[in-house]
């Protein structure tokens, strides 16, 4: 999961969409100027982002998804229950 953009498609975006005063905006100058990535995330940051601030060891603790039960018994010997 993330967003992946060139500048040449970003401006292109922003063409099409009306709104090149965003290229003035620090993310959008800073993707025109090839300072950063090519990409930001939905995935790792906000997991991160949610266990940091939680206070979480795990992150099955602020993702649910398909977890197998090893991993599960594991986590559950160490008070840290993930979600389903």
């Amino acid at each position: 999961m993330g967003i992946r953009v060139t500048a040449e498609t970003l401006k292109r975006q922003l063409t099409m969409s009306k709104q090149l005063d965003f290229m003035q905006l620090p993310y959008h100058k800073a993707v025109l100027n090839e300072q950063i990535p090519l990409s930001i995330g939905g995935g790792i940051g906000q997991s991160r982002t949610l266990m940091l601030l939680l206070r979480k060891a795990h992150l099955g603790e602020v993702s649910v998804t398909v977890w197998p039960k090893i991993l599960k018994e594991m986590c559950a010997e160490k008070n840290i229950f993930v979600l389903e």
